[in-house]
């Protein structure tokens, strides 16, 4: 059971400093992306645009799983289908969905937090996001322990997101 561990932090290790040379370097990084006028409306919608990277994650693991759907072992729509693949796009679209959601707060919030010249740190997390799901889902396919680099890539921008957003807010009402 140990060895798996250490399987798995071995393969979310590489994704930590790759996620925090993306947060350092987000002005350089991601100066394609033009900054929205500083407006609450503006900031919104700019997550909003950004957003369609998880969505497209998302569609695709749909569409991965429902094209498969008309496998002989899985047309009934049971949830073990016999199929391994299928079983892997469905656990994929389960923890995109679940992944998405938390982006979506977690960007709305910075949106509305982060200095006007900080809001690149959006695009750069959801670019993130679109490299962790696939290297997630093509790390599943392949053994559910190479999945850990995805998953890091994914969710680490997410998890840093919301202790800074838990510290700025105790900071406030401190």
């Amino acid at each position: 059971m140990f060895r798996k561990q250490i399987i798995a932090i071995g393969g979310a290790l590489p994704a930590m400093p790759a996620v925090l040379l993306a947060w350092c370097y987000v002005d350089e990084l991601f100066a394609f992306a033009p900054l929205p006028p500083d407006t609450t409306a503006d900031r919104l919608a700019f997550v909003a645009t950004w957003l369609l990277i998880p969505g497209w994650a998302l569609l695709a693991g749909i569409f991965g799983a429902s094209r498969r759907g008309f496998i002989a072992g899985a047309i009934e729509g049971t949830r073990t289908p016999e199929s391994w693949s299928l079983e892997v796009n469905l656990r994929y679209n389960q923890n995109t969905i679940e992944q998405v959601v938390l982006a979506a707060i977690a960007w709305a919030c910075l949106a509305l937090a982060l200095p006007h010249d900080r809001l690149l740190l959006i695009p750069g997390m959801a670019i993130l996001f679109g490299i962790g799901r696939l290297t997630f889902w093509i790390g599943y396919r392949i053994h559910p322990l190479a999945r850990s680099f995805g998953m890091t890539l994914t969710a680490f921008p997410t998890v840093i997101a919301y202790v800074w957003l838990a510290a700025r807010q105790l900071g406030e009402v401190a």
